[in-house]
């Protein structure tokens, strides 16, 4: 079986993902870690030297290099904005992985991405009182493509990650 893993940013995909890797005994690959490789740099200084624009054309070229190796039994985890783009969801169409899409609660993400905040291009640079509307807003208008791109769609609260690891391995099994 081939999972791409995805959400928001700070949906917790690669802690996920390679402990749902190692429980399978699959292997586990973050695009984010595989652009940073191709690149010779992190996300966040990418990002502000060649801007978004850049960043999906590269982010597009490694997912396709990784998916063109058409290994099974593989956890991808997506960065958040990779499966916005038609192009990266039909290679992963194409290639039958399963899209499982991470949909954490509002809360907890600006939770979570409040103490991530300096690692984050897209968010680093947002004030502190317009942070929560900001995410909400980003949110909001990426929620209809996570939606339909989804093969398999969990929601998570608070839970712990055992809790979510274990729901994640079920659906899996299932499908």
């Amino acid at each position: 079986m081939k999972v791409a893993l995805y959400g928001f940013m700070g949906a917790g995909k690669t802690s996920l993902g390679s402990k749902l890797a190692r429980r399978l005994g699959y292997e586990f690959i973050d695009l984010d870690q595989e652009i940073e490789k191709e690149t010779g740099t992190t996300i966040n200084e990418y990002f502000e030297k060649h801007g978004e624009t850049d960043f999906r054309k590269v982010e597009h070229k490694v997912l396709k290099n990784i998916i063109k190796k058409d290994r099974e039994n593989i956890i991808l985890s997506l960065g958040g904005g990779t499966i916005l783009q038609p192009s990266n969801r039909k290679i992963l169409e194409l290639m039958n992985y399963k899209n499982l899409y991470l949909d954490v609660a509002l809360p907890v993400l600006i939770q979570r991405l409040k103490k991530q905040k300096s690692s984050r291009p897209l968010i680093k640079n947002i004030p502190d009182k317009e942070f929560p509307l900001f995410i909400e807003a980003l949110l909001i208008s990426r929620k209809p493509i996570y939606e339909t791109a989804a093969d398999i769609h969990i929601k998570i609260d608070e839970e712990a990650m055992e809790q979510t690891l274990e729901k994640v391995f079920l659906l899996l099994q299932l499908n």
